[in-house]
């Protein structure tokens, strides 16, 4: 997966440069990329400068991209300017605040930086045209599986053509049927999410990942039932991750099995708990999905 904002070339606050009037940049924030200690150059850079903000958002992006979404949304908030101006920045950055928002329940903050992030992306919106957003479809599929969920839940006009811009993209190799299934099931297009799905479980069956992506799509399907075999042989790989005691908790609700479910779910809040999602209350029965 790409390192974020570690290749950020320029923050924009509202019209005007951040690097313009400027206090020095703290010698700390000028090390080699792959050297860098985000969090000196953060601590040793003025409050309010383009040095400091730019620090707080690596760190943010680096919270986000290991799941710790309580971590990357304190960065993100962090990193704002005093004087209430916005940070403007490149596609990839909107679209892990924007989902980092999103999952602890600041729905609009989350969708305001979604649409950014597909205006810049599609074009609509220039921020700095020294540095315009990377156009390989790497990029551009990695910013699309982010921002799309969040566009859809939200029936924003943005969703259908960057639906279609992600459509375009191949999908050849197993990283990227694995990020096409996870994205088409959280856009409600199962037939499509199991299909991709399949095809990397042929190529990785005891990868928990995999199994428990392809559980929970088998769920959300309504196929609880086809689903919990995968969804056991993940927990038992991987029990302390969230998202995995979230899939188990929805297959055992969808097939009735209530208790278990709620003690599954128990998990997946005290695994993760600023996820909104592990807070909404189990629909337990045949209905569930």
């Amino acid at each position: 997966m790409m390192t974020g904002l570690a290749l950020l070339a320029t923050l924009v606050l509202g019209s005007a440069s951040v690097q313009e009037g400027q206090p020095a940049v703290p010698a700390s924030c000028q090390q080699p990329m792959d050297r860098i200690d985000f969090r000196a150059c953060a601590n040793d850079a003025s409050v309010g400068s383009a040095a400091r903000s730019w620090a707080l958002i690596n760190l943010g992006t680096r919270a986000f991209l290991t799941g710790d979404m309580a971590a990357a949304v304190s960065f993100y908030d962090e990193a704002r300017p005093t004087d209430g101006n916005q940070i403007y920045s490149d596609p990839l950055f909107h679209a892990f605040r924007g989902a980092s928002y999103d999952h602890v329940g600041r729905t609009e903050e989350g969708l305001s930086d979604a649409r950014t992030s597909w205006e810049i992306l599609s074009g609509a919106r220039v921020v700095d045209p020294n540095y315009p957003p990377p156009t390989n479809d790497e990029y551009r599929s990695l910013v699309l599986m982010v921002i799309l969920p969040i566009l859809k839940a939200a029936n924003d006009p943005a969703f259908e053509p960057g639906f279609a811009a992600y459509k375009s993209i191949p999908a050849n190799d197993t990283d990227a049927l694995m990020k096409r299934a996870s994205l088409l099931e959280k856009v409600g297009d199962f037939a499509g999410a199991l299909a991709a799905s399949e095809q990397v479980l042929k190529q990785l069956p005891d990868d928990p990942a995999v199994q428990n992506n392809h559980c929970y799509t088998l769920v959300r399907a309504g196929r609880a039932s086809e689903g919990l075999p995968y969804c056991e042989k993940a927990v038992a790989s991987l029990p302390e991750i969230a998202p995995i005691r979230h899939s188990y908790a929805s297959a055992l609700a969808q097939l009735g099995r209530c208790d278990e479910a709620e003690r599954q779910m128990a998990e997946a809040r005290r695994l993760d708990p600023a996820g909104t999602l592990y807070r909404q209350a189990l629909t337990c029965g045949a209905a569930a999905n």
